[in-house]
């Protein structure tokens, strides 16, 4: 029963795939940290222009903020139930773009400045303990942006998904609500959101024309053989 409850959320053949996303954001965000650190790369430079300067800064556009993260969910788990070829795109366009970002955080590593958060309520609180976890680094491309675009770039490609058309439109709604709360909660400036889109249509592209994506599949192929995917399968994987 419990086998498949979690396989009618992650189909056995996307186990691997949607891991290595979950790896992958850790790799190019905090391993391009630790390498900054390692090789003091401490000169990062402050994008912020004007116009960012003009937007306010609204502390409850932290919850949309973190919220995000069940979004990305969605949108993963989502996609590769479409099958093996639409999860290994997916998978392929995601391991591009922070394969880019980490080489970009490292080159070329971003800053903001935040601004001092008053009140002692639950959504002070809350950013404040953002703010304390996630230091100000690594913001070009926003890959909060990214990943929110590119799950919905992929869902408009979805065939077996029902109401295509009003998911597509909702999650480009809940897109546009990320992209806000990255600047209202002043974690990045609009620079950081438009790089974190334009490399989510690249990588999109990329991953759709091109035979990356049989790399992913060979790998795969080779894993859904392990003794641990006989074991969370319930039915023959090759049948999916």
């Amino acid at each position: 029963m419990l086998r498949r409850t979690l396989q009618r959320i992650v189909p056995t053949y996307a186990l691997l795939p949607l891991a290595f996303t979950g790896l992958m954001n850790l790799v190019s965000y905090t391993g391009a940290k630790w390498i900054q650190s390692i090789f003091a790369l401490d000169n990062a430079l402050d994008m912020t222009a004007k116009w960012d300067m003009m937007i306010p800064f609204e502390p409850v556009w932290i919850l949309p903020y973190l919220i995000t993260f069940a979004f990305w969910f969605y949108l993963y788990t989502t996609i590769a139930k479409e099958g093996p070829e639409a999860a290994y795109r997916l998978v392929t366009a995601d391991f591009l773009g922070k394969i880019v970002s980490m080489i970009i955080f490292i080159a070329m590593p971003t800053t903001n400045v935040r601004p001092e958060v008053a009140g002692t309520g639950f959504i002070p609180f809350v950013i404040r303990f953002v703010y304390w976890i996630d230091a100000p680094r690594n913001l070009f491309p926003s890959l909060h942006c990214y990943i929110a675009w590119l799950g919905t770039r992929q869902i408009f490609e979805a065939r077996k998904l029902r109401h295509r058309g009003l998911n597509g439109v909702l999650c480009v709604i809940a897109s546009l609500i990320v992209f806000a709360s990255t600047l209202f909660t002043k974690q990045h400036v609009i620079a950081d959101v438009i790089s974190g889109v334009a490399l989510a249509e690249i990588c999109f592209v990329i991953a759709k024309y091109t035979k990356l994506p049989n790399v992913l599949k060979a790998c795969n192929e080779r894993f859904m053989r392990t003794k641990l995917c006989k074991f969370y399968d319930t039915e023959n994987w090759r049948t999916v």
